[in-house]
């Protein structure tokens, strides 16, 4: 029975399990800050968009491709989650002007091979 104890109470070896509990809580104390408290990332958004006064991207929500939005021609937002805060609807109308740099929005480019319709496109 001696022998079984001995090495549960031996003290001394690497501590690998406390590197890893350190190294774990110092992953997740990061992650918090990051998304929480500092809010340094980005939201994607697709808004509505009018193919007769620019440049839309377009997909066939015929095939069931679509998400619940069910948009078929909208346009890329990019909104900092700060900013993200004061939208009052999903495309984000309220911030994302012409006058307001928060909202970078990604334009249709026929050139990576994404389908886009409306105005200098090409495949109308």
């Amino acid at each position: 029975m001696d022998g079984l104890v001995e090495p549960l109470a031996k003290k001394g070896g690497f501590p690998l399990y406390e590197i890893l509990l350190v190294a774990v809580g110092l992953a997740v104390a990061a992650s918090l800050y990051t998304y929480l408290y500092a809010e340094r990332y980005d939201f994607v958004i697709e808004a509505p968009c009018d193919s007769t006064l620019q440049q839309c991207y377009t997909r066939d929500c015929s095939t069931g491709d679509c998400p619940p939005n069910e948009l078929s021609e909208y346009r890329v937002l990019q909104v900092s989650a700060k900013t993200f805060d004061t939208c009052t609807d999903n495309g984000c109308s309220n911030i994302c002007t012409a006058q307001n740099p928060a909202c970078i929005e990604t334009f249709c480019s026929l050139e990576d091979g994404e389908e886009c319709v409306g105005l200098s496109s090409s495949n109308e």
